[in-house]
């Protein structure tokens, strides 16, 4: 796998590599969106394609009693954006699993908020 393909599902060392670059590059983007994003200090949110758990942290910060949950389908970012957020799993405000956008199991009507920052482009049929 290229070093690029990496940016698609993240593995080995050059994903570990990638999910890292990811929670840098990615910060000014995500920094400028959040902030149109209006959250109740206890709201429940699900980043999809979470990532390096960068954008959960933001989230976590944004709702302090809040729930943040997260998940993608790279076990290499699954195992980053738990170390990042540590402390808020511990907690029990934050969960990140590993799965498919496309195979989701959460009730529809349990998140205030959904996010997916630089992450639809790789999901199989984003229509549905």
């Amino acid at each position: 796998m290229s070093f690029f393909e990496n940016t698609r599902k993240p593995v080995g060392l050059g994903g570990k590599i990638m999910v890292a670059m990811m929670n840098l590059g990615h910060s000014p983007v995500a920094r400028w969106g959040l902030r149109f994003l209006e959250l109740t200090p206890d709201a429940k949110v699900l980043d999809c394609g979470c990532g390096g758990g960068a954008n959960i942290k933001r989230l976590l910060k944004k709702c302090p009693q809040g729930i943040v949950k997260g998940i993608d389908y790279s076990p290499v970012s699954v195992e980053k954006s738990k170390k990042v957020n540590e402390a808020a799993i511990a907690e029990g405000r934050c969960t990140v699993l590993q799965g498919s956008v496309a195979n989701m199991i959460f009730a529809g009507d349990w998140f205030d908020a959904v996010t997916a920052f630089e992450t639809v482009y790789f999901w199989p049929d984003l229509p549905r």
